[in-house]
């Protein structure tokens, strides 16, 4: 069952391995008050296991110290990720960098979830008195919060697609507007350039009539 399991999460795991790497890029070099992550997580493994450990660092110390940070973060990239779709409709930017946009984007939500996953239910009050949630077993609460962080992560890239959409939607607008300007300029210059000609034409015959009537006068003197 084990490695049926493993096998099924095998993809999962290396669609997620770069939100892996970069937490434990976090976990090494951040510190909080309590000390260093690096030395936190260390001290969890060693007291609870590899896995248990994990989850105990995830919900006692890292959702609580930079959960607010994450979200920033996610919003912080989804607003790159919006600008740099509008600048490369215009034709300012290459695809490159709205890959890496999207890259990065998506890196922030899968990270944002996985502090969704391990964020610890409250307890609900009323009355003065403590209403405790009765978990179910583990493996349902797990996949539980999977579901749930999993539909929060759906429902942030639906959003996201929405607002890429629209951004897109008013930059075409913006460039059917630019290319009527252009239209409207080629014409003025059109136009401006019809009247010049045509009063060059007309200065040109008038001058051209003028020495008509100088020559005709000249070889029919009045007598």
């Amino acid at each position: 069952m084990r490695l049926i399991r493993g096998l099924l999460f095998t993809p999962v795991i290396i669609l997620i391995s770069p939100v892996l790497i970069v937490l434990g890029i976090i976990i090494l070099a951040a510190e909080t008050k309590s000390g260093p992550l690096r030395l936190l997580f260390a001290d969890e493994v060693r007291a609870y296991g590899l896995g248990n450990g994990f989850g105990r660092f995830m919900q006692k110390i890292f959702v609580p110290a930079y959960k607010h940070h994450v979200q920033s973060f996610v919003l912080g990239a989804a607003g790159i990720l919006v600008v740099t779709v509008g600048l490369r409709g215009l034709g300012v930017l290459p695809v490159l960098i709205v890959y890496l946009a999207l890259a990065l984007e998506f890196t922030l939500l899968v990270l944002w979830a996985i502090t969704v996953y391990f964020t610890e239910e409250e307890e609900i009050t009323e009355n003065g008195k403590t209403f405790v949630h009765m978990a179910p077993p583990a493996a349902s609460t797990g996949n539980d919060k999977l579901v749930a962080s999993l539909n929060t992560l759906s429902s942030q890239m639906a959003l996201l697609e929405q607002r890429l959409r629209m951004t897109e939607a008013r930059f075409e607008q913006l460039g059917a507007l630019n290319s009527s300007l252009q239209d409207l300029a080629s014409r003025m210059n059109t136009l401006v350039g019809d009247q010049f000609n045509l009063a060059v034409k007309r200065e040109f015959e008038q001058m051209l009539a003028e020495l008509a009537n100088r020559a005709s006068a000249t070889s029919h003197p009045a007598e």
